[in-house]
């Protein structure tokens, strides 16, 4: 009798899955937040590498033939992007400076972004945003916002990674003195 019952379990149970259909894709909306959490990912990874414990591998982030436009200084390519952010001074050891004893540590810098609009196209995507650079001298300092400005990107995904194609990033206030040499003018 026992056998019997399972034997009918069974039966029960193998019909049941061989009536049901599984689902073969995810539904649009439910693939559209993946990829939009994604591509926030990779801007907040990007961002942290500008933090004193990043990895400071900012063409990592780019296509091979990446476009990058900041303040009008145009690069191309990931050679041409690693250049930029050596010579602007974001790749490298910092100088260490002599501790004093009982010195208030100095205050630490954050890169913040805000109003993100993604507007995703398949494998293609195009980026809008605000970013803001929060800093203070010292530990003990209020902090204050060093710059500000907007973004634009494209982006790609290349191999299952969400990946900048062109990107042009605008000052609109605290800009270093230095880019207003190519600052364009319009």
């Amino acid at each position: 009798m026992k056998e019997f019952r399972l034997l009918a379990i069974l039966t029960i149970l193998g019909l049941m899955v061989a009536c049901s259909e599984a689902p073969t894709t995810a539904p649009p909306e439910m693939t559209a937040l993946v990829e939009r959490a994604a591509i926030e990912d990779h801007i907040n990874d990007y961002y942290g590498q500008f933090r004193k414990d990043g990895v400071q591998d900012f063409a990592s982030f780019f296509t091979a033939d990446a476009k990058l436009d900041v303040n009008g200084w145009v690069v191309n390519g990931r050679d041409g992007i690693k250049g930029m952010y050596l010579q602007a001074g974001f790749i490298g050891d910092e100088e260490e400076v002599p501790k004093v004893e009982g010195a208030v540590p100095k205050g630490v810098g954050e890169t913040l972004h805000t109003n993100l609009d993604i507007d995703l196209q398949g494998d293609k995507a195009v980026v809008k945003m605000i970013w803001l650079t929060l800093g203070a001298e010292l530990l003990t300092s209020p902090p204050k916002v060093t710059e500000y400005g907007t973004e634009w990107a494209e982006m790609v995904k290349q191999d299952g990674r969400w990946l900048f194609s062109n990107r042009i990033i605008r000052s609109e206030g605290g800009m270093p003195e230095g880019s207003l040499e190519t600052f364009p003018k319009d």
